[in-house]
Formats: C-alpha cells, sequence, structure tokens
C-alpha cells in the first residue's frame, strides 16, 4: 500500500493547491488501469500529462498492495527457486485473502494520512479517480472519522471524487465464484478476489448499503462523477455440461450496471452527482474508450471545479455541515410499562436527546442505552461522580443474593418530561463475611405509619424470597435504639429483623418496553432516508422503509413549482397505511397497498396552523433571498456560519439542494403557493395588524370609540404596514403572524414510530414555546393523568391531534387567540359600516367630512383581507378533515388487527372539533360578507348622491354660462356698432401727406403696408404660440435666459399667492371645476360682505393659508 508514482510537488516554480489520487480496483495494477492509446500508441493520461493539462494539481497512483506483495512472482516450474517463490507466493495470497473492504478503506486511509504528514500539506483539497471496486474503498476510507483529537478527516479536504463503473450496490459478477479468475485476467489484478471480498459485493449486501448510507452523509459538499458503462464486457468463463465435461466459453455481459453504478437511490441522497454513460465496457472506463475528446472535455471540466472551489470555502462548507450535524437534537423517547398490576396507566417515558451525527452513527438503541449506562474513565463518570455498580436487569432475571456495594440512589420528580435518577457515591467495598447491608437511608412523612411485624430469617418459609435475605451469619446485632414513642418499632433483642430492599427506578428493558418514538426537528426531505435507513440497520432489515419511501407513499406526495420559491416545496396531505404483505385485504389495495414485511405501517403527511414573530419570518426572509442568488452553498455566508440560529444554517446548506428542506410557510405562502413573493401579503395579516401597536399620528386620540379613531387607526396601520423591504417599528419584536407547518410521521414497524416537524425557533428576546406541537406531546404522554397509547398507531392519532388543537385551544396568549381576534376585527369593521351609514343618513349638508369615502373604501380593503385569510384557513381545515376521515377509515382496518385502538377514538373526536372550526369559520366568513355588502352599498350610494350633486351643479353652471353669454352678447353688439366707427376715425386721424397737405409727413401707402406688415407678424407669432409646442418651447427657454440675470432687480412673489390666484382664474374662467362642497363654502364665506372678485381672491388665499 503505497504511492508508486508521484509528481514533483513544485513543477518549475508552479504553485500547487490540489491533489489527485488515482485509485484503481482492488489488486488491481495502480498504472496499466489509466493506460489509453494516443495516435496508436500508448499513453499514460493520469500522470505528467494530465498535471501539463491542470498546471496546479499533483498526481499520485495508489497501490493497495505494499511493494513487496506487489513484487512476488511464482517462477517458472524448471526455475530452481519455484517452489520456495510457490510457497511465498500463496503465504502472501493466504494474508491478503483476510482482507475485506473495511481492511483495504484502513489501508488505503492510513497511506493518505502518513504522505500528507510527511509533506505537510496541511488542509490541501484532494479530487479522488477511483475504478471498479477501488471507489467502494474509497467510500469507507471518506465516512471514516478522525480517531485522534485534531486530526482532519478525509472527507474535509475532498472536493471531488470520480466513480470510473463502482459497484455501489453489488455486482453479480464480483460476488459469484465462477467469475474470479475472468475478473482477474479481465481488469489485470494480481490476485483473484477472496471470498470475503465476493460477500461484500454480494447484491443487496447490508454491508455495502450501510457504507452508502454513511457516505450519503459524508458527501455534502463533494462534487460526484459517476461513469457508466454501457458496452458488455467479454469473459472466458468455464462451463460444466451435462455429461460431466467442461469447456471454456465466452460470455458478453455488463460487469456493473446503470442501476448499481448510481449512487443515488431512495435510501441515498447524493447532493451534487453528475452521471455520465460511456460507449465502453469496464475495463475502457478507466481510459475513456481510447477518445482524447472525451478525454480532454472532462479534464477541462475538472480543471474548472478545481478552480472555482477552494481550500478556504471547502473547509467551511465542512464546518457548516458538521455544526448542523451537532446543533440539531433528535429526540428519542422509550415508552415502556410499569411492573405494577393495580396501575393499568403506568406507562412511562425514558427520553434521550443525541445530536443528530451520534444518531446516525449509533443509532436509538445505542443511545438509550448511553443513558442508562453512562460513559465512563476508569470506572468514573464523566462528571466526577463514581460510578455505581448498578446493572439494569430484564422482568425475568433473578434478583442476585447480594450486593457488594450498596449506592444511595435519590430518585427526584420528573423535571419536564425525561425522570432523572442521581447516583451518589457508594459506600467503600468490604469483606463478604463481614459485610452488614444496609438499607438506604428513606427519610418518610410524620404522618405516614411504617409499623412491620418483626419477621425472623429462620421462620421465613418463603424459598424466592429467602434468596434476596442476607445469610445469617452477616445479620447485625440488635440495637438497643428504639423509635422515640413508638415501642414496637424498636429491635426487640430476641428477634431478628428482616432486611428491607432499596426502593429502585424501573428502567426500561425489553420485557416492559411498549414503542419507541424519534423526534427529529425540522422538516427536511434529505434527513428522512438516513433517519429511516438507521432503524433499518439497526433491526437488521432494510425493508423496514423501503415501501415508506417508495414513490406512491412518498415521492409522489411531494409538490414543487416552475419558479424557486421555497414555499412552493412542501408535502401534500395524506395519509397512507400500508397493511402486512401476508395479511388478507378487507379493503381495496390501491387504497391500502400491502407493506414490505409482516406488520402494519403508516405514512402521514399533515399541515397545521402555528405562529410566529414577525422579525423571525423577516430574517428568515431575508436569508432566503441571499441564498436564491446564489447557484451553490459556497461561499458561505460568515454571519450565518458563526450565528446562533440554526433554521438559518439549514436553509442556507439545503435550500435549494436535490433533496430540499421544506421552509416554515406563512398562512398567504400556504394558500398561494404559485406567488413568488407574499411579502406584501404576509404584513397585511389581520393577526399581525392587531397584535402590533402601529405608530400613530398625533391627532389621533387613545380615548373612545369614535368614528374619527376607528377610520384614523385603520390609516395609520396600513401606511405603516411593512412593505417587501424590511421596515420594523417598534413593537414588531412582539408581532404575532399565522404560520402553517408540516407534521411527517411514519410508523416504521410495531414498536417505532418517526415524527419531522419544524419547530417555532427560540431565542433571548421571545423564549416563549407556547402551541409547541413537540412540547405538548411531551406533557400528554409523560405525568401521572397521561393519555392512554398502546401501540405506535394510538400515538400517531395523538399526534394528529395535538398538531390540529395545539394553537386555537392550547395556548393563553391573548395575541394568539386567533377566533377571537379575527371576531373582534370583523366587528370593528362592522361598527364602522353602522356608524358611516348614521352619518350619510343625517348629512342633509353634505359636510366634506362625510362626503370623503376613503375611510369606507379602506374598511372594504381590510374587509376582502380578512375574508381571503378566513377562506386560506378553511382551506386547511378542509385538508386536515380530509386527511383525518382517511386516517379514520384506515384505522378500522387496523383496529380489526388490534392495533389503533385508542387511536381511532381520538382520531374521531378531532374529527368532530375540525368541524366545529370549520362552522366557526363559515359564520366568520358570512359576517365580513354581510358587512362586505353593506360598504359596497355605502360607497355605490355615495356615488349615486355624487352623481346628482354633480347634475345639479352643472345646470347651475349652465344658467351662469347663459348669463355670461349674454354679456357677451350685449358686448358683441356695442362693438359692432362702434368698431367701424373706431376704425374710420382712426384712419382719417392719421397725419399722413395726402389729407395733411405737407409733403414730409409719411404717404397713406406707407403707413397701410407698416401697419399691415406688423399685425400679420404678430398675428402669426401668436397662433403659433397658442397652438404650436414646439414655438411655446423655445419662447420658454429664450425668457429664462432673458429672465435669470434680471430675476435679483425683480420683487419677489411667494408662490403659492401665485398658485392661489393662477387657481382662481381657473376656476372662474371654467378650465377647472369645483366640487359643490367647494362652491358653497365660496358663496357662503366670510357673511356680511359683499361678494366681490377681490373678496374670492382673498378668500382663496385665507383659506390656502397663504402669506
Amino acid at each position: 500500500m503505497s504511492f508508486v508514482s508521484e509528481s514533483p510537488l513544485n513543477p518549475k516554480g508552479q504553485d500547487i493547491n490540489v491533489d489527485i489520487i488515482g485509485v484503481p480496483a482492488i489488486l488491481g495494477d495502480p498504472i496499466k488501469t489509466w493506460n489509453t492509446t494516443r495516435d496508436h500508441h500508448p499513453y499514460h493520461w493520469l500522470g505528467p500529462s494530465l498535471q501539463a493539462e491542470i498546471p496546479s494539481a499533483r498526481v499520485l497512483l495508489y497501490d493497495h498492495l505494499k511493494p513487496q506483495e506487489r513484487s512476488i512472482e511464482i517462477k517458472p516450474t524448471e526455475h530452481p527457486e519455484h517452489k520456495a517463490t510457490s510457497e511465498a507466493h500463496a503465504a502472501v495470497q493466504l494474508a491478503i485473502d483476510q482482507n475485506g473492504v473495511e481492511e483495504w478503506a484502513d489501508r488505503f486511509l492510513d497511506t493518505v494520512r502518513k504522505c500528507r504528514e510527511s509533506a505537510h500539506l496541511g488542509k490541501r483539497p484532494i479530487v479522488i479517480l477511483c475504478h471498479s471496486t477501488g471507489g467502494v474503498v474509497v467510500k469507507r476510507a471518506l465516512s471514516r472519522k478522525p480517531t485522534k483529537k485534531g486530526e482532519t478527516s478525509l472527507a474535509s479536504i475532498c472536493i471531488g471524487i470520480v466513480f470510473f463503473g463502482t459497484p455501489h450496490h453489488g455486482s453479480r459478477v464480483f460476488s459469484q465464484l465462477e467469475f474470479a479468475r475472468p475478473v482477474k485476467n479481465k481488469l489485470n489484478l494480481k490476485f483473484e478476489m477472496s471470498e470475503h471480498l465476493q460477500a461484500d459485493f454480494a447484491l443487496d449486501n447490508p454491508d455495502l448499503e450501510a457504507g452508502n448510507h454513511r457516505f450519503g452523509a459524508a458527501s455534502l459538499g463533494i462534487k460526484v462523477w459517476n461513469f457508466i458503462e454501457t458496452r458488455d464486457t467479454q469473459l472466458k468463463v468455464l462451463v460444466g455440461e451435462e455429461t460431466g465435461g467442461e469447456y471454456l466459453a465466452k460470455v458478453n455481459l455488463l460487469i456493473v450496471d446503470d442501476r448499481s453504478a448510481t449512487m443515488t437511490t431512495s435510501d441515498v441522497l447524493i447532493e451534487e452527482e453528475e452521471i455520465k454513460k460511456m460507449n465502453t465496457n469496464h475495463v475502457g472506463l478507466a481510459r475513456f474508450a481510447d477518445d482524447n475528446a472525451l478525454r480532454t472535455d472532462f479534464c477541462e471540466d475538472l480543471k474548472a471545479y478545481i478552480k472555482s472551489t477552494s481550500a478556504q470555502d471547502r473547509a467551511a462548507h465542512h464546518f457548516l455541515t458538521t455544526s448542523i450535524m451537532t446543533d440539531v437534537k433528535v429526540s428519542v423517547h422509550q415508552f415502556y410499562k410499569m411492573e405494577v398490576a393495580s396501575d393499568a396507566r403506568a406507562l412511562l417515558v425514558w427520553s434521550v436527546q443525541p445530536t443528530l451525527q451520534d444518531y446516525l452513527d449509533l443509532g436509538p438503541s445505542e443511545c438509550l442505552k448511553a443513558r442508562l449506562h453512562p460513559a465512563t474513565e476508569n470506572g468514573h463518570h464523566t462528571n466526577g461522580n463514581v460510578k455505581p455498580n448498578i446493572k439494569v436487569r430484564h422482568a425475568s432475571e433473578a434478583s442476585a443474593p447480594v450486593a457488594l456495594e450498596t449506592p444511595h440512589i435519590s430518585i427526584s420528580a420528573p423535571t419536564g418530561v425525561v425522570a432523572s435518577i442521581s447516583r451518589e457515591s457508594p459506600a467503600p467495598p468490604c469483606d463478604v463475611e463481614s459485610a452488614v447491608l444496609n438499607a438506604p437511608t428513606i427519610i418518610l412523612p410524620k404522618n405516614i405509619h411504617t409499623r412491620r411485624p418483626p419477621l425472623s430469617v429462620a421462620a421465613h418459609s418463603d424459598p424466592q424470597s429467602a434468596k434476596h435475605l442476607t445469610p445469617a451469619s452477616i445479620i447485625p446485632q440488635p440495637t438497643s435504639a428504639a423509635i422515640e414513642g413508638d415501642p414496637e418499632n424498636a429491635l426487640h433483642p430476641a428477634r431478628e429483623p428482616r432486611p428491607q430492599r432499596a426502593r429502585t427506578y424501573q428502567a426500561p428493558s425489553r420485557s416492559t418496553d411498549r414503542f419507541r418514538w424519534v423526534h427529529v426537528p425540522y422538516t427536511h426531505s434529505g434527513w428522512v432516508a438516513p433517519v429511516l435507513t438507521t432503524i433499518s440497520q439497526e433491526k437488521k432489515n432494510m425493508d423496514l422503509h423501503r415501501k415508506l419511501l417508495s414513490d406512491s407513499v412518498w415521492l409522489a406526495q411531494h409538490n414543487r413549482s416552475r419558479h424557486s420559491s421555497s414555499h412552493a416545496r412542501f408535502v401534500r396531505s395524506a395519509c397512507k397505511s400500508l397493511l402486512p404483505k401476508s395479511a388478507e385485504h378487507h379493503h381495496d389495495e390501491l387504497l391500502s397497498p400491502s407493506s414490505s414485511i409482516d406488520e402494519a405501517q403508516l405514512a402521514l403527511y399533515l399541515p397545521y396552523l402555528h405562529w410566529d414573530n414577525f422579525d423571525q419570518l423577516q430574517t428568515r426572509a431575508d436569508v432566503i433571498r441571499k441564498r436564491g442568488d446564489l447557484p451553490h452553498a459556497r461561499p458561505i455566508d460568515r454571519e450565518i456560519a458563526k450565528g446562533k440560529s440554526t433554521e438559518c444554517k439549514l436553509i442556507w446548506q439545503y435550500l435549494h439542494s436535490k433533496w430540499p428542506l421544506h421552509t416554515r410557510r406563512s398562512l398567504d405562502q400556504y394558500g398561494y403557493p404559485a406567488l413568488r413573493n407574499t411579502a406584501v401579503r404576509d404584513a397585511d395579516q389581520v393577526i399581525y395588524k392587531q397584535t402590533r401597536n402601529p405608530i400613530l399620528p398625533e391627532s389621533i386620540s387613545t380615548k373612545g370609540s369614535s368614528m374619527h379613531n376607528i377610520s384614523a387607526i385603520l390609516r395609520a396601520a396600513r401606511r405603516s404596514g411593512p412593505r417587501p423591504n424590511k421596515i420594523k417599528t417598534m413593537s414588531d419584536g412582539a408581532a404575532k403572524v399565522l404560520m402553517v407547518d408540516q407534521l411527517w410521521l411514519f410508523v416504521v414497524d410495531s414498536s417505532t414510530v418517526v415524527t419531522f416537524a419544524a419547530p417555532k425557533e427560540k431565542n433571548d428576546d421571545n423564549p416563549s414555546d407556547e402551541a409547541d406541537l413537540l412540547t405538548l406531546l411531551y406533557k400528554d404522554i409523560n405525568g401521572d393523568h397521561a393519555e392512554q397509547c398502546n401501540d405506535c398507531f394510538d400515538f400517531a392519532a395523538l399526534a394528529v391531534t395535538h398538531a390540529v388543537k395545539a394553537l386555537l385551544e392550547h395556548t393563553d396568549d391573548p395575541n394568539l387567540q386567533v377566533f377571537r381576534i379575527f371576531e373582534e376585527y370583523i366587528s370593528e369593521l362592522t361598527e364602522q359600516q353602522t356608524k358611516s351609514f348614521k352619518e350619510f343618513r343625517d348629512n342633509s349638508r353634505l359636510e366634506v367630512e362625510y362626503i370623503d369615502n376613503r375611510d369606507d373604501l379602506n374598511a372594504l380593503l381590510e374587509l376582502r383581507d380578512v375574508e381571503d385569510e378566513l377562506k386560506t384557513i378553511n382551506k386547511l381545515f378542509l385538508e386536515q378533515h380530509k386527511t383525518i376521515k382517511d386516517m379514520v377509515r384506515q384505522y378500522r382496518e387496523l383496529n380489526l388487527r388490534q392495533l389503533g385502538m385508542f387511536g381511532r377514538i381520538l382520531l374521531e373526536d378531532v374529527d368532530k372539533c375540525v368541524e366545529d372550526y370549520l362552522e366557526q369559520v363559515s359564520s366568520m366568513l358570512t359576517s365580513a360578507d354581510v358587512a362586505q355588502n353593506a360598504f359596497e352599498k355605502l360607497l355605490d350610494m355615495k356615488q349615486k348622491q355624487a352623481n346628482i350633486v354633480e347634475a345639479h351643479l352643472a345646470r347651475e353652471q349652465t344658467e351662469v354660462a347663459a348669463d355670461q353669454s349674454r354679456s357677451v352678447m350685449i358686448f358683441t353688439i356695442f362693438t359692432i356698432i362702434f368698431l367701424p366707427l373706431s376704425f374710420f376715425a382712426s384712419v382719417f386721424g392719421m397725419n399722413v401727406s395726402e389729407w395733411s397737405g405737407v409733403d414730409s409727413n409719411i404717404s397713406s401707402y406707407h403707413a397701410f403696408l407698416y401697419m399691415g406688415t406688423i399685425s400679420l407678424a404678430v398675428i402669426i407669432v401668436a397662433l403659433l404660440v397658442a397652438f404650436n409646442k414646439y414655438t411655446r418651447r423655445i419662447l420658454q427657454r429664450i425668457w429664462k435666459k432673458m429672465a435669470g440675470p434680471m430675476s435679483h432687480f425683480l420683487p419677489k412673489i411667494p408662490s403659492n399667492r401665485v398658485q392661489g390666484l393662477v387657481r382662481y382664474w381657473d376656476v372662474e374662467r371654467g378650465s377647472v371645476r369645483e366640487s359643490p362642497v367647494q362652491v358653497r363654502e365660496r358663496s357662503r364665506s366670510r357673511p356680511g360682505r359683499p361678494q366681490t372678485r377681490g373678496h374670492d381672491i382673498q378668500h382663496f388665499f385665507d383659506k390656502s393659508n397663504f402669506t
């Protein structure tokens, strides 16, 4: 095991920033595997030639065998050393045959680490190219964790891996004995594959699938290329005849077919896998089928990927992944029955919360065992306390006759949901012959009598009980001490007391276990397969989860839209029960498909109503927007990576992965998944507007309930409501918004149920866990009055019950009383509608504050928002109602098998609750619709009245226009009479030479010539200015240039006076029409004064506060 070929560390001064390692098949030749032809000449492409194409890379070729193992050869028969070399060859092969995939992975990992440590490479990234079975070795090595503190794992520095025909899921050719020699000859192996290796590559090998599962978890952030063969490989196999003879035959077949060469399955999820099919056989894959163009294209892609990925990005990506796997806590709860015959409801819970990484590595059973038997060092607890010698035994086992150590055990009351046992240091050990067993001191209340008749050991006749008694030789001598005031409790010198056993807390055991509940926070679709696969591996039955993750049960329920918005990804509400495969179906098999095991299974996907803080909603939206702008998770945002929010880390890492994270959705995101952005709708939620204190104008009074205040508050709430940008008021942190979360529940078998649900993330500002589903389930299943859950199906029904009722019935916060808030808001708007009708009725003078319909329009928009949100909530309840109905129908089938007996009662009960919710929502929708119709009628009546007033005003303006036309007519008559007279008087009054007789005066010809020319020019300019916009623009520019320098010499006129004067003259000439109220106010303004035009001008200035 060594690197047989290494390129220089710094060729020609070139900086090396990546190592490329070539790994052949197990026992394969490290050089011949990569040999190809170029221009009809042998060509080794994975070596100096590859480094020439990628100058920043160092190429290393790995050999699975040690140099002495590779060099051993059997001499010819006639050679004197033939026998010695044959024996040595057989000895080496015998030693190698003991190695399986795990041993070859250890060799590879040890060689890589030693090479990097000797060269002081640190965290330089690596890319691994592996052929055939060598890919399985590399996967096992990448899945290994560091064994020493401060050691770097291979997966944390690997940025890419290329598989050439790797049998990820086994191969019939590699696992059968008759193909051992043909495979050796075809792949140029040093030795034949041993039976150990053949077993490792058997089809559906659990260890092989487990290795794939571990690699899937470790490969996050690693680019994976999978090259698949499409042509058969010709093998020469030995065929036996019926007559007993044998002969060699040529067989053409795929050594690794595309199903085995593809890594991603329903169980194993590879985020960045690229599959490429090549028209060649198994051997030609590592040589690119002697196609130089194909090899060049791959080298270019590899070069571009290496250039775009740095060691810092890979380290940050690995750090974020590790942080997520250690921050996420998986809850494992073991339900077990108390051995108390009188207590029929004595069901207790033993809980542990390992990290997600520990859960996947150890499994739920090992995590629970670690809770029962904490890790110790030299017999001491890790917290410093000495570990007592306590063994948890099964109920069927007999108790030990003598305990060498008697620890003091104090059982504390359950805190929260987990019963705790505190152990103190035990007494020092003593010799058995002289040992005295003392029962632990138990302080009893004074009102409890503990009198007990003394009983001698010799007089005891029960043989079973005698096993627990102390031998007579070590019975303590009676003392003279007596309990004060109770002489019967004094030890009588003639009687020997029976020693009493210490009272112990009953821990779970196989004889008392009922079922196990595993809860995973966050609805990440990529975690479903690993979590369920871990359970299947622990129970050594990989069929447990296959039907649960099939297309019809799991994948077909996923919804994805065309746009990339995260709220468009969710699992549709459904309930799928899988009946035992050997059972007789009482219903249609399409409705109740069969399970892959002899036990009933269940898959449930249910949306439920929840809540969140508005600032957390906006923080989540900001992270989603930042992550959406990037095609990959790299580079990692430093603030998110170092922050405390696990949800933000999950969003950044898994938002756009192949199996993405399903984020929490607001009410509008649930109702309108096709919308790309619902920020405006989220800010208009009724709950949000009612649970915050908007910044109100100073003119709004906080007292009273007048119509003015209601309208002003509505306008202020709408004006100050945040829009797509993050706008925070002083109370946004306490404001609430409605959310729709998802519950994923899987009953894996009769003893295991798994749930996924996104929690409301707590922080220092908002630590509230109101209506939290997990907390409610904890309280309900662990306590003196816990609900009766006999099996996993009862628990599933209980989980559905709490999901439906969590927010609506299990919260004391007045800001989360959803129905009450909606009813109060509708009542306020209805009150406004009543006041508006009364004011409209009493508005005989049409005052301005009552003719304005903006308040009514705002109220109408608010009612439409209320109606829209209520319809969305109604849609949610309808989905829940349909799913629960399906569950009840399927539970009838389960009841025939004595499963879910109590659960069916719970489901029927919660179904009635959902029907009540639907009636309440329907009632509120009716109220909102009535108020909305009333506002629409009010606005219609106001519009009709405005039309009447406008018609009246038009008639008045028509009368005014008629008076003005008569005045113009009179003026025109006078003009017609005096215009000719004025013209002739002007003409004959001119001092021209013809009429004055003075030759020095101008002649009449020239006078008329000048008059006509100038008049014509003025008329033309006036017409151009009046009807040509280009002329007006030119004159405006000329005026600005001429008037600019002279502006400081002219008196300044306030602009408001000019605007008021212009407005007045526009009204006077009819170019701007006034409203009826403005006309009436102007007509009756300043009573007692003459209504002159000058007065009207002054009135305009006064009304506008002109100075």
